[in-house]
């Protein structure tokens, strides 16, 4: 006779690695919506290569994408992408007013998913009444509405589910815009080939592949019960934001992010002084592949002051890859890492309710 365990007594590995816990707390298939993310970025590639743009975009000094959530992570991405290129400035706005002043020289970019976000809207309607050049991506509402109604180009975002999981699609739409104009220029064969390894990354980590030889799986094992810190400099400094706001979100865990090089000048004291009740904390270290030399030797610093003070924590390397391919590939690790996470804690991941309520509230 055969006798099986509790769950409760599984380990973490059998939890991970058996169909029935996904059935069980994923019932909604977020899963099905991470397998999606190569397609979503082909769509949104070929949708923005067909943007048709102005002629007064041929003077922009300066871009702004306006969103929230995972529009602005997204807008985070694309910003680091395009500082490679020491082009032009892309700034990132996560607010209901605008900072500074914009002028016809200025793009701004207004990128909300529900196209309903009152804070992208209020920047939108700024960035109008201050003569700049405007954008709208979104996947529907007031935003596309008036956009079209004032004769503004627009892209839509046709990605079903949660905002979070549309990052990839919103990250390839903005990608293709900045292409198109000039300032953030990619190569078509750059775009194939970072999709075609993003595709191999998600066979590699979707649920089906045992925890033996799955990178995602193996990292979110070393998480629970831990407040996670996250790391990341260079073109993974905006990175650092969405693995912290996947584990928030997906996970329900405690998360925080920080970067290089600002963190060796502050955080790094920290290390000997640990408060009762915080000595449960893992440090995942995001690190990209970069010929920024100065970068490179901060990152060795960092991992060799984590070494020394025994702080748990894991360099999570991204290899020798193109940028778009290193950056695509970690974006689907970590939404693999925080919705494994999920799993080990016992959450499903798609449900946002403490979200869901600050939204109720600030409507009441």
């Amino acid at each position: 006779m055969r006798i099986s365990r509790s769950e409760s007594a599984l380990t973490h590995t059998e939890v991970l690695d058996v169909e029935a816990t996904y059935t069980r707390l994923d019932p909604t298939g977020l899963r099905n919506r991470q397998k999606a993310l190569p397609g979503h970025c082909r769509e949104a590639w070929q949708q923005a290569k067909g943007l048709s743009t102005p002629e007064e975009w041929s003077t922009i000094n300066k871009v702004v994408i306006g969103g929230m959530g995972g529009s602005a992570i997204a807008g985070d991405l694309v910003a680091d992408l395009a500082a490679l290129q020491q082009n032009l400035p892309v700034l990132v706005v996560r607010d209901s007013s605008l900072p500074f002043r914009l002028d016809q020289n200025s793009l701004f970019i207004g990128c909300s998913h529900s196209g309903s976000t009152e804070e992208t809207l209020s920047l939108f309607r700024q960035a109008q009444q201050q003569n700049a050049q405007v954008l709208a991506v979104a996947g529907g509402g007031v935003l596309l509405a008036e956009a079209a109604s004032a004769g503004i180009p627009s892209l839509t975002i046709k990605s079903t589910g949660e905002p979070r999981s549309a990052v990839g699609y919103n990250l390839m739409l903005l990608l293709g815009a900045l292409n198109n104009c000039g300032i953030a220029k990619t190569d078509q064969a750059e775009v194939e080939t970072a999709i075609s390894e993003l595709q191999a990354q998600v066979s590699q980590l979707s649920e089906g592949v045992p925890a033996e030889g799955n990178l995602a799986k193996q990292i979110a094992q070393e998480l629970p019960g831990k407040l996670i810190l996250v790391y990341g400099g260079g073109f993974f400094t905006g990175m650092a934001r969405r693995w912290k706001t996947q584990l928030n979100e997906n996970a329900k865990a405690w998360a925080f992010f920080e970067t290089l090089p600002e963190l060796l000048h502050n955080s790094v004291e920290s290390f000997d002084t640990t408060p009762k009740g915080l000595e449960d904390k893992y440090v995942l270290v995001l690190k990209p592949n970069t010929e920024n030399k100065d970068l490179e030797s901060r990152y060795r610093v960092i991992a060799e002051l984590l070494k020394q003070k025994d702080i748990s924590h894991r360099i999570v390397d991204a290899g020798q890859a193109p940028p778009l391919s290193q950056m695509l590939n970690m974006l689907i690790l970590g939404d693999y890492v925080s919705y494994y996470l999920a799993m080990l804690r016992g959450v499903d991941p798609s449900p946002i309710p403490a979200i869901s309520l600050g939204k109720e509230l600030l409507g009441g």
